[in-house]
């Protein structure tokens, strides 16, 4: 009973010191929801997008809604993905009850960031402008803002808790800060803050987290996109494996003096470093940050991050050095920081803004294989995903050739009268059409136009699964019924590029 009646008689100065300390918390937080007003719009979003596996049809019309930041006196920041597939965009500003006509400027998906200009002549008065501060302190108290569609200004707030190198929407690792204990949902663009400084925007959360878009890629990004020819971040043009087993070092003939350095398993054909580096060479050092056997160096201001921030935290142009340990000697190689558009991919990681490329003839429906048509299958895809399909993703995407640039699916067959005994055939990657290799969306055209006096077309597919036989006299015929049947209105959709 001693025990239990000590406890009851400190409880009460614990809750009064924890009342107090909190008090002096309240009382020492800055408070900046009325400078906000003229700096943080609400943005209402339409988006459409097509069906993956009706690519001639477009989805249901979706509303969502963001925050943007303004940069400008007529321009906001606001995460890419939020804006993805957007065919109308409105703005509202505190004390301007009707939306403001808005459009997208600059949207980068690997930086996760786009512009968005507000029609001037539609705004009552200039927005101020923020200033993105590259203050870091880890454990500081961050505070969040952001303005609903009613048009009041609501706050949260969180602790800065580590800096991390992740994808928050594409490929590309970037720089991100991690709050923890957030009061709120905030992965719309919300500004956080430090004090009276903007520190990021948010680009995800959950229920004890929340990933912010630091200043850095902010400002790197703005920057940028001043001269009006965005250039885009580094990509990485390489994989790379922890470097810890002793019998490799040794056979890699590495000397005592290097402990640490990461090793190259695999090199892309696009990307930073796809051109120099080379499968077997350890890479010890970017820029003179050196690595350390998992691939990671210590930054001044983050300590240990992933080397992808080395490159991914440049502008594509720039130039970059590698120290590796090539053939049983060092070398120092200099090269230049490179990106490339998702689309140039063999099996691009997202299909954004855009109809999915496709050719439908005969009933079959040929299609451009890329991740956002893998993922339409729902939840736990990856396991749904045909293996052969699927390993083109997992260890090919990053190595288009010349000679095949893109993979093509037969992604299933429409049941026509042209095609019975095929209607079961489906997610066959094509080989060839009338003998001729199949490297890209526009090689499917010409190989139909090919043998103009033959009377069948022919398309093979690899891994010797059966071959599809279309007879050419029933062509037009059975391609006008399959388009009124299944409600096609194109038949055809190739990009130009």
């Amino acid at each position: 009973m001693k025990k239990i009646n000590n406890i009851q008689s400190v409880f009460p100065i614990l809750l009064f010191t924890a009342v107090v300390l909190s008090n002096a918390c309240a009382k020492n937080r800055i408070d900046i929801t009325e400078k906000m007003k003229d700096s943080i719009v609400y943005l209402r979003i339409s988006h459409c997008g097509y069906e993956q596996y009706q690519p001639w049809k477009n989805s249901d019309i979706t509303e969502g809604w963001s925050v943007g930041c303004a940069v400008s006196k007529n321009e906001v920041i606001t995460t890419a993905l939020n804006v993805a597939n957007a065919v109308v965009i409105e703005a509202k500003r505190f004390g301007q009850n009707e939306f403001i006509p808005a459009k997208i400027k600059i949207v980068d998906y690997e930086s996760n960031l786009a512009l968005i200009e507000l029609d001037p002549n539609a705004l009552k008065k200039a927005l101020v402008p923020l200033k993105f501060s590259a203050k870091y302190e880890k454990g500081a108290e961050v505070n969040c803002y952001w303005l609903s569609g009613i048009l009041q200004i609501y706050s949260g707030r969180g602790y800065l808790d580590r800096a991390t190198v992740d994808s928050s929407s594409g490929f590309c690792r970037t720089l991100n800060f991690v709050a923890a204990n957030v009061s709120d949902l905030t992965g719309n663009g919300q500004l956080y803050c430090i004090g009276a400084e903007p520190l990021g925007i948010a680009c995800w959360s959950n229920d004890k987290e929340a990933g912010i878009i630091p200043a850095e890629i902010i400002n790197g990004f703005l920057e940028d996109a001043k001269d009006g020819s965005y250039n885009g971040t580094g990509a990485v043009g390489f994989t790379t494996t922890g470097l810890l087993d002793p019998a490799l070092r040794k056979y890699l003939k590495l000397p005592q003096q290097i402990q640490d350095g990461v090793y190259v398993s695999d090199v892309y054909t696009i990307g930073t470093g796809s051109d120099v580096l080379k499968s077997g060479d350890v890479l010890v050092s970017i820029d003179g940050f050196e690595l350390n056997s998992y691939g990671r160096y210590i930054h001044p201001k983050y300590d240990a991050l992933l080397f992808d921030y080395l490159i991914t935290g440049k502008t594509a142009g720039e130039k970059i050095t590698f120290n590796i340990w090539r053939g049983g000697k060092k070398e120092k190689i200099k090269a230049i920081v490179k990106n490339f558009d998702v689309s140039k991919m063999l099996v691009p990681w997202y299909d954004l803004d855009s109809q999915p490329q496709y050719f439908i003839v005969g009933g079959c429906i040929l299609q451009k294989l890329t991740k956002t048509y893998l993922a339409a299958r729902g939840a736990d895809w990856a396991g749904k995903v045909e293996p052969h399909i699927y390993n083109y993703l997992l260890n090919e995407a990053f190595k288009p050739t010349d000679e095949r640039k893109e993979i093509i699916v037969l992604s299933y067959v429409l049941p026509a009268n042209i095609n019975l005994g095929y209607h079961g055939l489906d997610q066959l990657v094509v080989d060839s059409i009338n003998g001729m290799k199949i490297g890209s969306m526009k090689d499917v055209p010409k190989a139909f136009a090919l043998n103009p006096k033959a009377k069948y077309d022919l398309i093979e597919f690899e891994l010797n699964q059966p071959k599809i036989v279309l007879d050419r006299a029933a062509m037009q015929p059975a391609n006008l019924t399959i388009a009124k049947t299944y409600g096609i209105d194109k038949s055809v959709n190739i990009s130009s590029e």
